[in-house]
């Protein structure tokens, strides 16, 4: 019969004090559970609106405006905003970031971008600026947002286009069907507008002294238009257009002396800047005659350059219907007189010297003979051609009215050249690239661009002649042609491509040319396209190598990506983790315009401007909750800006997690959870041999009832940790925090996680009742001394 032993009652401060215990505990778990049940989660913006409003979409060439996105999201979180002009500005600065972790221009000017962490809504704010040399020019603004770790993208709307206007490529003649007349009589007035681009425009004529009586007989579709009730002024507005022709009717009044001269002063104006109308300014006013047989002169342009045209009206207009003959001498001859619409005369000729034309009508009260004068190619600018003319009715003859000379000026050779640009100036074979050919001249001109190639490219393809009248590619595919009537501007894009077998080394070679009425003057620029073995980005090695490829939980290591390139470029780098790592960090950028980490941790970013040879280094850390079997997937990619190619990312494409060597076997309790439950009485797994008897005293229900410090454990029914723990702790007062550690060497227990508990993730996010939950914390271990103390 075993003996008893006797054991110690508890004393009555014992037992008073564990209701407090207890309710202490109690008072801990629950200002835990409330703090974690009210700490507040980093919200994850679910979409969102985005609006842009520009100050003025309209600029002249070097003048800057200021653009405004404002963005709310549906929630406050984590977002970026990205910005896209088309075609780039001539600078892009942005004004107020209004906070944002990172933002930045590209160097094309042509994107900006602001990253936003925790935010609602933000005000981005950027300034624009258009190149001092800009044509006409529309800006297409287009931009979005990502939202949140899904990266939900809303468009932005509001304002999307910034037009550049200048009125250098407008052409705006005034003709007049009789610029003589007599009080009371009438004269149609046309006023032609030609422009390089589109633009919205508004026509003025301005009359001095006022007309009797002034009227818009067709305004062309203008959008406004109307007459000052003085008749001293009108107006037409138009929206878009590139042609318009302004047709109004003036009357003399019936009260104006012979001598008086109207004057006719306009202009137009396209977003405030103004383009002076030229051709005829001036109406007179002669006595009415009975057979009124004057006929009127008018010329398109009364300045040619040596080899240029234009175009000459005479309006004829009769009371009563007769026979009569147009006559018109030159002095002295052009280079070449051409009849361009006789308006039904019965005969009409040129002589062969180019001096003299006329056009015979039969019974006619109207008629309008217009014809096209070329100055010589060897005129010189102290040139005047002289015109001389009349009418005659059955042998009485009339002075044509009018205008009556038109000089030469020397013509720029610069201004009628062409300037050559190609995209890419390398080519790998079979590869191909785009040609610009450039054409800016200060006055129209009919011309012609010739491009030729030696050797000859595999293909050659016509992608924009711009409006050209003829074009074409020779078969041999060594020469291209693109003919233009009188235009001022022009912008002819091909396509070249370089043979599959052409050798590396080789070197097409352009020449060409414009010819401006048999003037030939080269074109400029770019004259040689060379051929390499493969393309630039196919030089360009990506490798991404780490320290250490296993983690452990818990556990960083460091990777690098090395980038080398055959020249010098702007690209990006961005490496992409799945799942997220606990924390990524960069340690070096080597030098980076920008960089940055997605706040998930699953994605970074480092932008390089002019760079061949960079190495991005940055520290991984592997989160704590992660399985021994478990691995993340690393990869990424650079995109070139020249071409926007991608390459991916070589070498290291994962990093693995892997188990802790020291930490599930080292004798204490994890070989005591491990195997115990069938044999608490064995006392070899605390690896103490001293500890047998110990660890047999205990198996018995009552040795754990009568041991203060589990005795409301319920360690009754947990034969692994309960009774191993109480027979370390029975004998080993030094390790009385009832921690569960077996052995008596001091040794620290190494806790394994359980795989299938559900991993809890931390925030840097204040708990509240922290404070209030250790303040409880240290009452019941103050409690449990004390009363460990008045027991003993």
């Amino acid at each position: 019969m075993r003996p008893s032993i006797p054991r110690p009652g508890r004393s009555t401060e014992l037992r008073n004090t564990l209701p407090v215990v207890a309710m202490a505990v109690l008072l801990v778990l629950g200002s835990l559970g409330l703090g974690a049940a009210i700490a507040p989660v980093a919200a994850d913006a679910h979409g969102g609106t985005l609006t842009r409003t520009v100050d003025d979409t309209t600029l002249a060439p070097g003048e800057s405006t200021t653009v405004t996105v404002e963005v709310n999201a549906s929630e406050r979180g984590n977002f970026t905003v990205v910005e896209e002009l088309s075609p780039g500005f001539e600078s892009v600065e942005i004004v107020d970031a209004d906070g944002a972790d990172f933002s930045g221009v590209r160097n094309a000017d042509d994107e900006l971008f602001a990253t936003y962490g925790d935010r609602e809504s933000v005000t981005l704010v950027y300034e624009v600026t258009a190149a001092d040399d800009a044509n006409a020019t529309t800006h297409e603004l287009t931009g979005y947002g990502d939202f949140g770790l899904e990266d939900i993208r809303a468009s932005t709307t509001g304002d999307g286009e910034i037009n550049v206007s200048t009125d250098d490529g407008a052409s705006v003649v005034r003709s007049v069907d009789d610029a003589t007349l007599a009080p009371g009589e009438s004269a149609t007035v046309w006023v032609a507008v030609e422009r390089d681009e589109a633009a919205n425009f508004t026509l003025v004529e301005e009359f001095s002294p006022a007309f009797g009586s002034v009227e818009i007989v067709d305004a062309d579709g203008a959008d406004f238009s109307g007459v000052r009730d003085a008749n001293d002024e009108l107006f037409a507005t138009y929206g878009d257009r590139k042609l318009a022709t302004l047709v109004y009717e003036v009357t003399a009044a019936d009260d104006a002396t012979t001598g008086t001269v109207y004057e006719l002063d306009g202009f137009s104006d396209a977003n405030g800047s103004q383009s002076a109308t030229d051709g005829t300014s001036e109406l007179s006013v002669q006595e009415s005659s009975d057979d009124d047989l004057a006929a009127v002169r008018s010329v398109d342009d009364a300045t040619l350059a040596p080899g240029e045209s234009t175009t000459v009206r005479v309006a004829f207009d009769r009371d009563r219907a007769t026979n009569f003959t147009l006559v018109e001498e030159f002095s002295p001859a052009f280079g070449s007189v051409e009849i361009v619409d006789a308006d039904g005369a019965d005969f009409s000729a040129v002589r062969d010297a180019n001096d003299e034309l006329f056009a015979t009508y039969g019974d006619r009260e109207l008629a309008t003979l217009v014809y096209e004068v070329t100055a010589d190619n060897d005129a010189t600018a102290s040139t005047v051609y002289e015109f001389d003319g009349f009418s005659d009715v059955n042998g009485s003859q009339s002075a044509t009215g009018g205008t009556s000379e038109l000089s030469v000026q020397a013509s720029d050779d610069d201004d009628s050249g062409a300037v050559r640009s190609v995209d890419d100036e390398t080519l790998a074979p079979g590869e191909s690239t785009t040609v610009t050919v450039e054409v800016d001249r200060d006055e129209a001109a009919n011309f012609t661009l010739i491009e030729k190639f030696n050797p000859a490219f595999a293909s050659v393809e016509i992608v924009d002649d711009d409006g050209a009248d003829f074009s074409g590619v020779r078969n041999a595919n060594d020469e291209l042609f693109a003919t233009y009537g009188d235009r001022e501007s022009v912008t002819l894009q091909y396509r070249v491509t370089a043979g599959d077998d052409v050798d590396a080394g080789t070197a097409y070679q352009f020449d060409g040319f414009t010819d401006v009425n048999g003037s030939e003057v080269t074109t400029g620029g770019t004259d040689e396209l060379d051929v390499q073995s493969e393309s630039d980005d196919d030089n360009w090695d990506l490798t991404r190598s780490a320290d250490d490829a296993t983690l452990e939980p818990g556990e960083s290591t460091v990777v690098s990506v090395e980038i080398t390139g055959s020249e010098a470029t702007n690209f990006t780098v961005i490496e992409e983790f799945n799942p997220g790592f606990a924390s990524v960090e960069i340690v070096d950028d080597d030098g980076a315009d920008f960089s940055g980490v997605r706040n998930a941790n699953d994605e970074l970013f480092a932008t390089y401007g002019d760079r061949e040879n960079v190495t991005l280094q940055y520290r991984v850390t592997a989160g704590e909750d992660m399985d021994e079997d478990a691995s993340y997937e690393l990869s990424g990619f650079a995109q070139f800006d020249a071409d926007d190619k991608e390459m991916s990312v070589d070498g290291l494409e994962s990093l693995s997690v892997g188990a802790d060597g020291d930490s599930g076997d080292d004798g204490s309790s994890d070989d005591g959870d491990d195997g115990d439950d069938s044999n608490d009485g064995d006392g070899g797994d605390d690896n103490d041999g001293g500890d047998g008897d110990d660890n047999d005293g205990d198996d018995g229900d009552d040795g754990d009832d009568n041991d203060g410090d589990d005795g409301d454990d319920g360690d009754d029914n947990d034969g692994d940790d309960g009774d191993d723990g109480d027979g370390g702790d029975d004998n080993d007062d030094s390790n009385g925090d009832d921690d569960g550690d077996d052995s008596d060497d001091g040794t620290t227990e190494t806790t394994t996680a359980d795989p299938n508990t559900p991993a809890t993730t931390t925030t840097d996010t204040p708990v509240p009742g922290f404070g209030v939950s250790v303040a409880l914390a240290a009452l019941v271990m103050g409690s449990v001394l004390l009363a460990r103390r008045r027991t003993t």
